[in-house]
């Protein structure tokens, strides 16, 4: 069906068609257990912290590259080459057998998220800059990775319990189905439209990522914003998310309730970023940036010296799950109105090329914490989410000229 380009259908569009995008390229069965899974395909603790390390390398280098052919040729473009690589990523794994088939994989599966990495973001601001509701992007945003957490509640539940027996053929399936949801994925982002600021922009990379330097240079308010997320954001999710399976197994619950367990955080996630808006009624976004921050660093600590208690490691994992779901949305929203069009993509970009260097400064230093325990990974963690906090979280200023005025 043809949809005639207006400012109301591009924004509805666009974010209507990116939810089944999400939908479909979140469906991961073998996420529930993928931890589980590298200690059955023969590798250690260490081992998964290097194919995090090859993941974030290859963001390092592909970020810049990758966020200039996006405001060169458009998300749209982007989003297609991404979905290919993660296609090829998956189906690595029905073969992948030792360390070094698994660091080819994480390479790939890095190179795919950078095309997809800032692009996101820019579809949907751009799209609803050009309908006057920009304002509303952490609302969106927070909808949009509902629709994650609806998807994880099923992936949840029936991916532990196909794998209930941990068998070669459990995890090979999962991982074929894997592959057909990646491909409706693909097919799904032809649909897409690229808004209008992508066609005034077309100029070569190297003056989108100069625009970008710039932009980032000049609002150390956008850097710090940046620092505080991505700083919390590497312990909390990509360590410790990756370590929380053997912790809360190891604290005594059964393989096969994995899956309860991710469904249950999955829907608590979901009934948060829902109702956003209700929060975001009564709380500044820098607020409740801020205080999340706090309790992640909280709990990761609790974490790291409380193993006995299976109640006490399921009331931190539902409590790092929920402050990861609210953290995401308002980072979007706040980083985006520190960014101008013209170059956005690029720029976060450039601010994810910062991250990735910052992943494998982390991951480096931890992959040789990891041979110490859960109890030192953690501890590690912790102080490292406890520097993050140190940069405060500021609205840009043309949004805090319009609270002033509001105020008065």
């Amino acid at each position: 069906m043809f949809i005639k380009r207006n400012h109301h259908n591009l924004a509805t569009h666009n974010i209507r068609v990116f939810y089944f995008i999400t939908l479909f390229g979140t469906i991961n069965l073998l996420d529930p257990v993928i931890t589980l899974f590298y200690f059955h395909r023969g590798l250690s603790a260490s081992d998964i912290l290097i194919i995090l390390f090859m993941y974030c390398a290859a963001t390092l280098v592909s970020e810049i590259p990758t966020g200039a052919f996006a405001d060169r040729f458009g998300p749209k473009a982007s989003f297609l080459t991404g979905s290919l690589i993660s296609i090829f990523s998956t189906s690595l794994l029905l073969i992948a057998d030792d360390l070094w088939w698994f660091s080819i994989q994480g390479l790939l599966w890095g190179l795919s998220t950078s095309f997809f990495s800032g692009s996101d973001d820019a579809l949907i601001y751009e799209s609803l800059k050009e309908s006057g509701q920009e304002k509303t992007m952490s609302q969106v945003m927070a909808k949009i990775s509902s629709v994650m957490f609806s998807v994880t509640i099923f992936t949840s539940l029936i991916g532990a319990f196909l794998v209930r027996d941990l068998a070669e053929s459990q995890f090979q399936f999962l991982i074929l189905i894997g592959i057909l949801f990646k491909i409706i994925e693909f097919l799904l982002i032809f649909s897409l439209i690229n808004p209008k600021s992508f066609d005034q922009f077309r100029d070569n990379p190297y003056t989108h990522v100069k625009n970008g330097w710039q932009i980032i240079r000049r609002s150390p308010d956008l850097i710090k914003v940046f620092l505080n997320f991505t700083i919390v954001l590497i312990p909390s999710v990509v360590i410790f998310g990756k370590f929380e399976q053997p912790y809360v197994t190891g604290a005594g619950l059964p393989v096969a309730w994995l899956g309860v367990l991710y469904a249950s955080a999955a829907l608590l996630s979901m009934l948060i970023t829902r109702h956003l808006a209700w929060l975001l009624l009564r709380f500044k976004r820098t607020t409740l940036m801020q205080l999340s921050g706090v309790v992640t660093l909280l709990a990761v600590a609790l974490a790291s010296f409380l193993f006995d208690s299976l109640w006490i490691a399921l009331v931190l994992f539902f409590v790092l799950r929920m402050l990861r779901s609210i953290r995401q949305p308002l980072y979007s929203g706040i980083i985006n109105e520190h960014i101008p069009s013209g170059s956005r993509a690029t720029t976060l970009s450039l601010l994810n090329l910062v991250d990735s260097a910052f992943d494998l400064i982390i991951l480096g230093t931890m992959s040789f914490v990891a041979t110490l325990g859960l109890p030192a990974i953690f501890i590690g963690c912790a102080l490292i989410i406890g520097v993050g906090l140190l940069f405060p979280v500021r609205e840009a200023k043309h949004v805090q000229e319009q609270e002033g005025r509001h105020i008065v």
